[in-house]
């Protein structure tokens, strides 16, 4: 089954959390360093650009094509979107981000973009639930294959991920427009709460696959 939740989890996790930091700093004009913010943003960018675009154009290949849809396809483009910030904070100083009636308007049509991206990520969460489609983790994997039998965890929490997620991203046209407004608030606790918890559950994953793949690989079941 081609699926990169790893690299692209542990990617996507950061930049959930990376994105909120940044505006904030943006708005509260506290100096940052463009460059550095570039470079971090195009790293992650150009991991998700290749794997999200990658699974994309092989989904239908896999064992579970419905996975590598949902997870896929929505990194792919988060993954364009952060390639474009990195190179629009490499063009720009710190002094020319002080500017918010300019900000407004470069962020104004990109802002529907990802809240077009938010529309998405709330359909896989209701295609989750509906569908039961995270299911279990299978039974030879380590830690989460101890819930194998009880696929309502791992599903509810995908789902809530997506959730959170799709609810930040929906406000993005909300925070553009009034970005001293209540909303903010809610949509960067939303994708930060998002991101921690991808991002820790995607760093397991590194143990928890290869603990699957060489249980599979030896016909053994070590549960931890």
């Amino acid at each position: 089954m081609i699926l990169y939740n790893t690299l692209m989890g542990v990617s996507a996790g950061l930049a959930l959390i990376l994105i909120p930091v940044l505006a904030q700093a943006i708005m509260q004009r506290k100096p940052i360093a463009t460059e550095g913010w570039a470079l971090t943003l195009g790293i992650l960018g150009s991991i998700l650009t290749f794997l999200g675009g990658l699974m994309s154009v092989t989904w239908p290949l896999t064992v579970n094509p419905p996975i590598n849809i949902i997870f896929g396809e929505p990194n792919f483009m988060l993954g364009l979107l952060l390639l474009a910030a990195a190179i629009f904070l490499w063009r720009h100083k710190a002094k020319d981000l002080t500017d918010t009636n300019y900000l407004k308007q470069v962020f104004a049509p990109v802002s529907w973009l990802i809240g077009t991206i938010g529309l998405i990520l709330l359909a896989c969460a209701f295609a989750i639930v509906r569908f039961n489609l995270v299911g279990g983790a299978p039974v030879q994997e380590p830690i989460t294959g101890l819930l194998h039998d009880y696929p309502v965890v791992e599903n509810t929490f995908f789902a809530l991920l997506y959730g959170l997620s799709a609810i930040a991203t929906l406000l993005a046209p909300v925070v553009i427009a009034r970005p001293k407004s209540k909303w903010v608030r809610v949509a960067g606790t939303c994708m930060i709460s998002a991101g921690v918890l991808f991002l820790l559950f995607s760093i397991m994953n590194y143990y928890t696959h290869i603990g699957l793949l060489i249980n599979l690989q030896n016909n053994t079941h070590i549960p931890y």
